[in-house]
């Protein structure tokens, strides 16, 4: 999951703050967010980026609260408003966005327009489509070769051969090698060991 960076208001304005570390709001020089008020803490709340979220923890005696409530860790999703020692403690607005879903890394060299490359597992096939032609014959009922008539024919031509059958192995050809290859290479370490 790829985390955003996550937005904090104060009275005193707007901070963006990055999810490559955590991050200190409160009284002291060294926090992050400086609130200068008589009931916020040195360190009040600590904003720590982790995999489900940015998350707001209370490091302060006088509490964090939203809504009228006491909150001692919360997930920050969308916009949340906390105030600082109290419930009529100093206002903070924090935003963040969920965490992103990192798309697939792509092999090297893979090739995403490429309709062909895809591998297709035993018993899934593709959306139909147009009918696919064979030597200026079409495919007629149950999938086989059919006579030379507009409608496919009613006659199995060539020996009779399922053509999607056929289809559906070669598609599956990748898979196959690619599992036979992983096979050997653990055949081989076995023997090594």
């Amino acid at each position: 999951m790829e985390l955003s960076s996550i937005r904090v208001t104060t009275a005193t304005g707007t901070v963006e703050l990055s999810p490559d570390r955590p991050h200190v709001i409160g009284r002291g020089r060294e926090s992050d967010v400086p609130v200068a008020h008589a009931k916020v803490s040195r360190r009040h709340v600590e904003l720590v980026p982790e995999p489900r979220g940015w998350v707001a923890r209370d490091l302060s005696s006088n509490g964090v609260w939203q809504a009228g409530a006491r909150a001692k860790q919360l997930v920050v999703e969308g916009e949340v408003r906390l105030r600082l020692g109290g419930p009529d403690g100093p206002e903070i607005l924090l935003r963040a966005e969920r965490p992103r879903q990192r798309p697939p890394a792509v092999p090297a060299g893979f090739d995403a327009g490429n309709a062909e490359a895809e591998t297709v597992l035993a018993g899934q096939g593709r959306a139909a489509g147009p009918a696919p032609r064979s030597g200026g014959r079409r495919l007629g009922p149950a999938g086989r070769l059919g006579g030379a008539g507009p409608a496919g024919g009613a006659g199995p031509a060539g020996g009779g051969a399922p053509a999607p059958a056929l289809a559906g192995w070669l598609r599956m050809l990748p898979t196959l090698v690619w599992l036979g290859a992983v096979g050997f290479t653990l055949g081989a370490l076995v023997a090594l060991r």
